[in-house]
């Protein structure tokens, strides 16, 4: 009985070894893939401006874009080097105000030689998040909302705020999503419907935008198009909010 209680204990501590061993083997591989993806976009924005280079090289304005495009994508390298030690534990940099509409405006400076982008409304709020982060997620949603729209279809980009919160919108007239993809695939990892694809960006986002207590909420219908939305506090609820939560209570 001794030996059969021995042998049972040794047994479950192999099995709970090697159970450590296979997380740690999937967020290894979670964080490849993560990584992968960030530079499959990298690469993507260094072909495009060499392809553009052969054309454009002579021109200033060009020259100009292509300095800044270089600083972007070098701060998003360091910024990728900075966020590897915090894939899989949910980390982000610290959640503090920040200027809502600096953000926007550096995330739409990736897209300033793209006239489908198209600036809307922008409020000038301070909301409680992560820059870089934020900024992040911005690209990324704009950039899909680019590749799944028409050339010469306008994306809407905006930044409203109301009550305790502040609203980032992209907006496009694409192809749009099903209600079951949205519900069941848009934001599992690893499913994604672009060919080459790493299915991560979606969910990633997320992720980042829940880390910083907010909410990404989508609305798409198929052939029409898709809105995302980025919801975040305000560093400072609005007066209107308070005076009403304060009537509430």
């Amino acid at each position: 009985m001794i030996g059969q209680q021995v042998a049972s204990y040794l047994s479950e501590n192999a099995s709970q070894l090697a159970l450590a061993e296979s997380a740690r083997f999937e967020d290894f591989h979670r964080r490849i893939a993560f990584v992968m993806h960030d530079i499959k976009n990298l690469a993507s924005q260094f072909s495009l401006l060499a392809r553009n280079a052969e054309l454009h090289a002579e021109k200033p304005a060009f020259r100009a874009d292509m300095l800044i495009t270089l600083r972007n994508a070098s701060d998003k390298l360091n910024a990728l080097l900075a966020r590897l030690s915090r894939y899989g534990s949910g980390a982000i940099d610290r959640i503090e105000p920040v200027n809502a509409a600096e953000v926007l405006a550096h995330a739409m400076e990736r897209f300033a030689g793209n006239p489908q982008v198209v600036a809307g409304t922008s409020s000038q709020v301070s909301i409680l998040a992560s820059r870089h982060p934020l900024e992040q997620v911005l690209v990324h949603l704009i950039q899909n909302a680019v590749e799944a729209s028409e050339a010469g279809m306008p994306v809407i980009v905006s930044l409203t705020a109301d009550g305790a919160d502040a609203y980032f919108e992209v907006l496009d007239s694409g192809s749009g999503m099903s209600a079951d993809f949205v519900r069941n695939r848009l934001f599992k990892p690893f499913v994604s419907t672009k060919s080459g694809g790493f299915g991560i960006g979606a969910f990633e986002a997320r992720e980042l935008v829940k880390a910083m207590r907010g909410r990404l909420e989508v609305e798409s219908r198929e052939g029409l198009g898709s809105r995302f939305t980025v919801r975040l506090p305000l560093a400072t609820p609005s007066r209107d909010y308070l005076y009403n939560a304060e009537k509430v209570a």
